[in-house]
Parts: C-alpha cells; sequence; structure tokens
C-alpha cells in the first residue's frame, strides 16, 4: 500500500450519494450540476493536487499533464449533469482524468532520456546537437505535490522519483494506469476495473504483464537518497553545489561527484559518464568564453520528483540578468556524500509552469 486517496474510494455499485461524503459536497454537486462555476471549483480544489500528479505519472511531462487535467474538467464540468453519485465526486474525477490521459496518450510517443537512445558520449566530441524532436521525460517540482503527513510526504516522494516515471514509459498506457491506479494509489481490481470500463480479471492480467516489464521493481523500494536520515547531508551538498557552480569553481564543482557519476542534458540526447569526463565537459561550457570563473551562474535549489534539484540561471556578463537555463536533478549516492547522477532539464519553458522567474537580477 503506497498511499491513500484524500477521499474515500466507493465503487459505482454503491449507494446514489458517495459514502461517508461531507453533505457539503452533495449539495456542491447539486450546484455545480446546475451550473455554478464557484461550486466545481470548491469540488476540484481539494483533490487538483492530486490529479495533477496523476496525470503526470500518466504523461511524464508537465506540459501534458496541464493540457490533459484542463481536458479533464472540462469532460468533467460537461458530463456533471448525467453525475448519479454511485462514487464519491473524488473518485468520479480521478476516472475522468485517467481516461483522459488514456486518450492524450494515443497521439503521443513514450518519453526519453539521454540514457534511453545509446551509450555514453565521448567528451571530446562535445555535447553535439540538440534534439528537439524527441519528447524528452520532464521534471516534476516537489511544490506541487499534495500536502500530505511527513511519513507520507516520504511516500509520495517515492512515487514521483524520475527513475520510477521513466519505467512507466516503458508500459502501454493502459497497463500504465492501471499500474498508477493499483500499486500507487492502492485502488482494488474492482476499482480500477470500474474506471476503466473493462473486467477484473482483464486488470489483473495487466497489472501482471506491467510488474512482469518492469522487472518485478516495485516503486516502494526504500531510497536513502529522499530518507530523513539524509536530510543534514542533502542540506550540506545543496549549500556546496551552489557555492561552487556561482563561483565558477570547476575543481569544487567535481569534487561533489562519484567516481562513476552520469550527466545527462536534454535536449542534447549526448550523456556522460566519470568524473573526469564531467570536468571536460563543464570546462568546455560556451558560458565560461574559455575561462570558468565566478559570477555567470546563479543556482536556486528547488526540489524536484523527490531528489535534489535546483533551477539554474546564467549570464553573459556582469551587467546582464540572469537568465532561466536549465532545472537540474541530483540523485545522491547511498550514503550522501556525493553526486550519483545529474540530469539537466535545458528548458527555459518549465520554469514558469513551476512558479519560476525567467530572469533575476
Amino acid at each position: 500500500m503506497f498511499r491513500h486517496l484524500p477521499f474515500d474510494v466507493k465503487s459505482e455499485e454503491n449507494s446514489s450519494v458517495p459514502d461517508g461524503a461531507p453533505t457539503s459536497d452533495v449539495a456542491l454537486v447539486a450546484a455545480a450540476a446546475a451550473g455554478s462555476h464557484d461550486a466545481f471549483r470548491a469540488l476540484l480544489e481539494p483533490i487538483e493536487r492530486d490529479l495533477h500528479l496523476l496525470c503526470y505519472r500518466m504523461m511524464g511531462s508537465l506540459h501534458d499533464a496541464q493540457d490533459v487535467l484542463q481536458e479533464a474538467k472540462i469532460r468533467a464540468w460537461k458530463a456533471l449533469p448525467g453525475y448519479r453519485g454511485r462514487a464519491s465526486f473524488g473518485t468520479w474525477m480521478y476516472r475522468v482524468a485517467t481516461n483522459a490521459s488514456l486518450d492524450a496518450l494515443r497521439s503521443r510517443r513514450r518519453r526519453f532520456l539521454p540514457q534511453d537512445l545509446g551509450s555514453a558520449r565521448d567528451p571530446e566530441l562535445g555535447l553535439g546537437h540538440q534534439r528537439d524532436d524527441i519528447p524528452w521525460l520532464e521534471p516534476y517540482p516537489d511544490s506541487l505535490l499534495p500536502s500530505e503527513d511527513p511519513h507520507t510526504a516520504l511516500e509520495l516522494r517515492e512515487s514521483v522519483r524520475l527513475a520510477f516515471i521513466e519505467l512507466l514509459q516503458l508500459l502501454p498506457p493502459r497497463q500504465r494506469a492501471v499500474l498508477i491506479l493499483r500499486d500507487v494509489l492502492d485502488w482494488s481490481g474492482a476499482e480500477v476495473a470500474a474506471a476503466l470500463s473493462t473486467s477484473i480479471a482483464a486488470v489483473n492480467s495487466a497489472l501482471q504483464r506491467a510488474r512482469a516489464t518492469l522487472g518485478g521493481r516495485r516503486r516502494g523500494e526504500p531510497r536513502s537518497s529522499v530518507s530523513t536520515n539524509l536530510s543534514t547531508a542533502r542540506a550540506a551538498m545543496a549549500d556546496r553545489y551552489v557555492r561552487a557552480w556561482e563561483a565558477g569553481d570547476i575543481d569544487a564543482i567535481v569534487d561533489m561527484l562519484a567516481e562513476e557519476a552520469t550527466h545527462a542534458m536534454p535536449p542534447w540526447p549526448a550523456w556522460f559518464v566519470g568524473r573526469e569526463t564531467l570536468k571536460t565537459v563543464y570546462a568546455a561550457y560556451p558560458i565560461w568564453h574559455g575561462q570558468p570563473r565566478p559570477g555567470l551562474f546563479r543556482i536556486v535549489p528547488v526540489p524536484l520528483n523527490g531528489e535534489l534539484g535546483f533551477a539554474e540561471y546564467c549570464r553573459d556578463g556582469p551587467s546582464d540578468p540572469f537568465r532561466a537555463l536549465a532545472l537540474t536533478i541530483a540523485v545522491l549516492s547511498d550514503d550522501g556524500s556525493s553526486i550519483a547522477e545529474k540530469i539537466s532539464f535545458v528548458d527555459a519553458g518549465l520554469f514558469p509552469l513551476m512558479g519560476l522567474p525567467g530572469t533575476l537580477d
């Protein structure tokens, strides 16, 4: 069991009023069905972050999650007059959002990270060319996660780790939906079957195939990099990271890395392995104009996908503003003493979706 929904999950065969639903929710549903936009917003507000996260898990993209959630809201608004309350409004909205995601995935390719496309690149060849034609995975800010108690928050961060989102991309859309609803949200087979308009046997079969595809890896496996016991190490690493990049100190930047650390930077399909390799790559960044030095980077810690994360800004000269450059996820080693993996999403368009400014003074 990974986490519970913030509302009761009941099957469509239950009573005409959601079991245990507050009277105010029943009244809000009636008002919304009668055309009240305020009532509809009030119904959505407590579950909107949960729905957004569901869409992100399904789509692997923050942009697509926004679009699909908006489509789900439109569908729900149009369908409200026919809503009979055989399940709670929240459960019903989950079904609408899941099916909106499945419909969207019919016209979209799976999303990738550079490691999915080939072997590591020789640093002497540089980054190569950007590939904007490839649908890349996108990060998710912890600030958008639903508010939870500390124990549940840890489980929630586990369920949004980029490694798990990447694994989901290996699954066909319906298997992906079944795995999320069963193994992440802890729905029963009957509830998933009702949501997807299929049989319990079909759900169980899809779940078995999905688990087999993922090689038995379960999202709930402990991750020391997000353990509360490593909070001090995480804070210390964040401070080191900010100071090293803002100082333009290549040696300090490299000293944070594990010996076999990896770094990928979509939309470049290239990725690199090894501390010395990455030292060569970093020192050759065009922003340095041949000489790494302080004052060209501004780094803001922003937790992403349950891991250490940073919003990275850069500028050409001392009189220029810092402009959005990349969002970087830094996965720590098991003991928190070094960075084992970095993924930098070089896409300034992600910043406003996360409530981050495009420029800093």
